[in-house]
């Protein structure tokens, strides 16, 4: 039988730890997190954080679009 080091809420949901990672690269990473909010699509979004190690899909990228910087303000344009 496999082991796997991730706790298993971020086992069983790898987009949640990936949120969380890239929450966290914003709060640390100010010139990652201006330019996060300067691209115009989720797809730019999930292109630049796969460049910074963060795998994401731009649907749940969009889904979260209003968590993802303080003040809960959406980071696209509905």
């Amino acid at each position: 039988m496999a082991t796997c080091d991730l706790p298993a809420s971020q086992a069983e949901n790898p987009s949640a730890a990936a949120l969380h990672q890239l929450k966290e690269l914003l709060e640390r990473d100010t010139a990652f997190a201006r330019a996060l909010c300067a691209t115009e699509s989720t797809e730019a979004a999930a292109k630049l954080a796969a460049e910074h190690g963060i795998e994401l899909a731009p649907e749940a990228l969009w889904r979260h679009r209003g968590t993802l910087v303080s003040g809960g303000l959406p980071t696209w344009r509905g």
